[in-house]
């Protein structure tokens, strides 16, 4: 009998919030490697503080975060520091430094992290240019990129450590169909060729179900995973009328579409 590998995340009776204002409690879920796994659910409902959890960035109210089998929420800071550098996050937007180059902003965790030579740098940042299509980009301000250019070279700078751990927070926001459909298959492309785990928080309907094996909902009202699944599956045979709702956009009756709170995407 095979045994089956540790999940790459494993989220354990996780209640998060700010003080004593509760915003999700008691998740259980897991990320299986080399999936890609969708954080859904209407506005306000916790998507991106969840993710913050899950990378590190703040600290629970109770419960457990685990990344390779190793409790993130227990570590000390040096451990922490460790466990985090294993993984790779773009945030909405790009987050790109604005007063540095595109090869600048990629080199920066290189020169903190590595004892690689300028060389050696120069030469890693160009092969990120390309795995993301911006070969010829690197001398480019920030100011200077497209809104896709610049989510790409985000990509880029958190691909610079060569993590097979990826985060994302609304990675196709404000993008046009075309643009939103090639960061799909860029993503699909770090999947199925480098074996990356992929985390996505997004409302982009089009996205989850070009790129995603499985989803999580969130729900505002119970502050709790309300489904988890095959985003097909959930949008075509869930039992939950919010889910189906959600997920197909149509036919919604006025208070299941203002409890969801959903805001059309332009």
């Amino acid at each position: 009998m095979t045994k089956k590998n540790k999940p790459e995340i494993e989220v354990k009776d996780l209640t998060i919030g700010y003080g004593k204002n509760v915003v999700l409690e008691n998740l259980n879920f897991q990320v299986e490697s080399g999936e890609i796994f969708c954080i859904l659910g209407g506005s306000g409902c916790g998507k991106s503080t969840l993710l913050k959890h899950i990378i590190g960035l703040y600290a629970p109210l109770y419960g457990d975060i685990l990344i390779k089998g190793n409790s993130i929420v227990n570590a000390d800071e040096q451990r922490r520091r460790k466990i985090m550098r294993e993984f790779g996050v773009t945030y909405q937007g790009g987050a790109l430094f604005s007063s540095m180059t595109v090869a600048e902003n990629i080199a920066l965790p290189l020169e903190e992290y590595t004892n690689l030579s300028e060389e050696e740098i120069e030469k890693t940042v160009e092969e990120k240019l390309h795995m993301v299509d911006l070969d010829g980009f690197g001398d480019y301000m920030p100011s200077e990129l497209s809104g896709g250019m610049s989510k790409r070279a985000g990509l880029a700078r958190a691909l610079a450590l060569d993590p097979k751990l990826l985060f994302f927070d609304e990675p196709s926001a404000g993008l046009d169909p075309i643009t939103s459909a090639e960061l799909d298959r860029l993503l699909l492309r770090l999947r199925d060729t480098f074996g990356a785990t992929i985390v996505v928080v997004t409302h982009e309907l089009d996205s989850v179900f070009a790129i995603a094996n499985r989803v999580i909902m969130l729900d505002k009202q119970t502050k709790s995973i309300m489904a988890e699944g095959s985003p097909v599956l959930l949008r075509d045979t869930s039992p939950n009328e919010k889910v189906r709702a959600f997920l197909n956009r149509d036919g919604l009756k006025s208070d299941v579409a203002e409890e969801l709170r959903i805001t059309e995407v332009p």
